[in-house]
């Protein structure tokens, strides 16, 4: 079956290259070790501040003293770190942009199919893209990785009304 040429391909953005991926697992797995490690000096330090809520559950996070617990807090926060990187990086919102219709995907699952003559304007607020429908109604609201410049290529060369500046 032959493609045609005039029709563009459909293009991905969003999720994290390989790169960021690491990032994102470097930075929650070493917060996780921090926060274990610290976190009795941190729960004893707060329940000395009369202000602070909950003091019982302080005074209790502060008494863990054991020898096992030495190790055993910083690699239940490596745990719990590396859990919480995973789920930031399957729940980054993907696009695959093509010129009938923006395909959302998030954990590799199709999340929902934007058909190209519902959308109205596209553009980025911050680090989120947003596409508004023919009626002002918000279709999309998301933060989506990647470069600026990539993002707004990909919807131009799909032929989408890309509104504000370049970028």
């Amino acid at each position: 079956m032959a493609t045609d040429p005039s029709v563009p391909a459909p293009r991905r953005v969003g999720g994290f290259d390989r790169g960021g991926q690491a990032w994102v697992l470097a930075l929650f797995m070493t917060g996780g070790v921090g926060l274990g490690a610290l976190l009795p000096l941190l729960a004893r330090w707060a329940s000395g501040l009369p202000w602070v809520p909950f003091q019982g559950p302080l005074e209790l996070l502060s008494s863990f003293d054991s020898a096992w617990l030495v190790w055993g807090r910083p690699l239940l926060g490596l745990l719990a770190g590396l859990g919480l990187a995973a789920w930031v990086l399957a729940d980054s919102p993907v696009l695959e942009i093509g010129p009938d219709a923006v395909e959302v995907r998030r954990r590799g699952e199709v999340e929902r199919v934007i058909p190209r003559a519902k959308i109205d304007a596209v553009y980025r607020r911050r680090g989120a893209v947003v596409i508004e429908g023919v009626h002002g109604q918000t279709l999309f609201d998301a933060d989506v990785e990647g470069a600026r410049e990539a993002v707004r290529d990909a919807f131009v060369a799909a032929g989408y009304p890309w509104e504000g500046a370049r970028g």
